[in-house]
């Protein structure tokens, strides 16, 4: 066998069709036998740690004496190429040893750069965090099942774990990061994957699932109690989780898979408002036509400049009179024969994602208006804009902002944006981030609603703003210990360098507590409501509010 005659050509013959993953028929088997090797397996490290063994050829007869080649594919992986001999292998002489030599580095090039794109197909289409498929995967697997005879077989659902944001409060985000995985695991053991089904967390505590419609009501009753095992200070205990979701049925009306992945947002959207844990897109298809035609509504209303911007003052009671410190930018709708407030709309907006339209077109306006009031001679305020969270996630957010300001020729500092406390994972960060830019920019930073809701204390540490606005609407300064909880809280945020901005106070007799407490800025309607813009620029003429 190892006697007979091998060439360069024979050898080049044999790895014709060899794709890095099993050996390529008789020829290469014929040639592997010539060249006295018996075996080939692949073995996959990372970091030194050992995490895929393959075998890529085999033959019987083989030696237990081998040879390593060592490729480094990326940083920190290496794949190691083992060959094996036959037992009793004659010595090769220069010529088959050469041969041989080739043949083992062409073949272990080959078997490297296939376990490379592996391992970067793994990067593309798994969440790291949990080991799950990704959304990647969704919509690479979405459409092979699209494109199939069994597409109206499937449903999916966006699923959304409840009461995670109150275990990460408590427990911190490893323990409930741990909490996620394990519902990640159990949730992909539980979807058929022999079926077509398959599950993908898409971040946080949010997960998809394409899955037969058939077994829709076994998922529900899935979702509705998953056990996982919190760990705590060397203790373990369980956890019941449990989930909603908002499901559609594919449909021809799906076209493609950002059809099918939009609707299940919508629903769960609904299904969040509404309460319900499971809410199919069938029975909220009226609903979900009346969002969109509003949405569309919205989004023509701003391209045709129909929107109007109210101004609500901020009033300074630092001297002996109230004065008007800066302006909160409000947007309003006219329609129908009246002005239309946010509470009317901007859920719609937020749904739709068309908020972040709506905020640079409020901040375009302002900036327009300020220039306008510059250019007049008129002594002016700082005008603070709204940006909700899903701002953040536009990376060129900060660029944007000072776009806008600079192209209006106005200085930095009579703008601010205003931040509302992001509720989801990854949230804070970018907010620090935005924050601390913007900051470094000249423009004012202000965080609207602290101290409710989900606001936490550690935020203070790391955030970089220059206002923090309270909403005492909820607290009462007659009782004690609300009364306890306002004065540590502005006295905290004071003692941090923030200056505290007191909304929804009631009375004058509520202002003057506050005053007591250390705070001098009020937005209330104890001194001024929103104002159109010819009332803004008659307060902005007259800046003192007589007692």
């Amino acid at each position: 066998m190892s006697g007979e005659s091998i060439s360069f050509a024979d050898i080049t013959a044999s790895l014709e069709g060899f794709d890095g993953t099993s050996f390529s028929g008789q020829a290469f088997s014929n040639c592997c036998n010539q060249l006295s090797i018996s075996k080939i397996e692949d073995l996959v490290y990372a970091d030194g740690r050992l995490i895929k063994r393959m075998v890529t050829f085999i033959s019987e007869d083989s030696d237990s004496d081998y040879i390593d080649n060592n490729v480094e594919c990326v940083d920190g992986v290496n794949i190691v190429v083992r060959y094996y001999r036959h037992s009793f292998a004659p010595v090769n002489d220069d010529n088959r040893s050469d041969l041989t030599i080739m043949f083992c580095k062409i073949v272990s090039d080959c078997i490297a750069l296939a376990r490379t794109k592996e391992l970067f197909g793994n990067m593309r289409y798994v969440n790291p965090d949990s080991g799950l498929h990704n959304l990647n995967y969704y919509h690479m697997a979405i459409r092979k099942i699209m494109d199939s005879e069994d597409r109206f077989l499937f449903s999916c659902a966006f699923i959304s774990l409840k009461g995670f944001n109150q275990l990460n409060r408590f427990f911190g985000s490893d323990i409930t990061g741990k909490a996620i995985k394990m519902f990640a695991n159990k949730i992909n053991e539980f979807v058929n994957k022999e079926s077509g089904e398959f599950a993908v967390h898409v971040g946080g505590d949010n997960f998809v699932v394409v899955i037969l419609t058939s077994r829709l009501d076994a998922l529900k009753t899935f979702l509705s109690a998953v056990q996982v095992i919190l760990e705590s200070d060397g203790e373990s205990f369980s956890h019941i989780v449990s989930a909603r979701a908002g499901i559609t049925t594919i449909m021809p009306r799906h076209v493609t898979s950002n059809d099918v992945l939009g609707e299940c947002s919508i629903t769960l959207q609904i299904a969040r408002r509404t309460g319900q844990d499971f809410v199919m897109f069938s029975e909220m298809d009226a609903a979900h036509d009346n969002q969109k035609n509003i949405a569309k509504t919205i989004s023509r209303a701003v391209d045709e400049n129909k929107f109007l911007i109210y101004y609500q003052p901020v009033v300074s009671t630092e001297g002996t009179t109230p004065v008007l410190f800066e302006a909160e930018a409000l947007a309003r709708w006219p329609r129908d024969g009246r002005i239309t407030a946010p509470d009317e709309f901007i859920e719609y907006a937020r749904n739709s994602g068309i908020v972040t339209k709506i905020d640079l077109h409020v901040l375009r306006k302002v900036c327009e208006a300020i220039k306008a009031w510059t250019d007049s001679g008129m002594t002016l305020v700082p005008v603070t804009c709204n940006f909700a969270s899903k701002n953040l996630f536009n990376s060129k957010l900060v660029s944007d902002i000072i776009d806008i300001i600079d192209s209006n020729e106005i200085d930095r500092k009579l703008i601010g944006i205003e931040f509302s406390e992001p509720d989801f994972k990854g949230g804070r960060l970018l907010l620090t981030q935005a924050a601390q830019e913007l900051s470094e920019k000249g423009v004012k930073v202000t965080i609207d609603k602290f101290g409710l809701g989900r606001s936490s204390l550690d935020l203070l540490q790391d955030l970089k703003a220059d206002y923090l606005k309270f909403d005492f609407g909820q607290l009462s300064l007659e009782d004690p210990r609300g009364s306890i909880i306002v004065k540590d809280m502005i006295h905290l945020a004071e003692l941090l360098g923030f200056t505290v901005i007191c909304k929804g106070v009631k009375t004058r007799e509520d202002a003057n507590e506050l005053m007591l407490c250390g705070c001098t800025r009020f937005q209330s309607f104890i001194y001024d409501k929103p104002l159109s813009e010819r009332f803004f620029e008659r307060r902005l003429k007259h800046p003192n509010y007589d007692e």
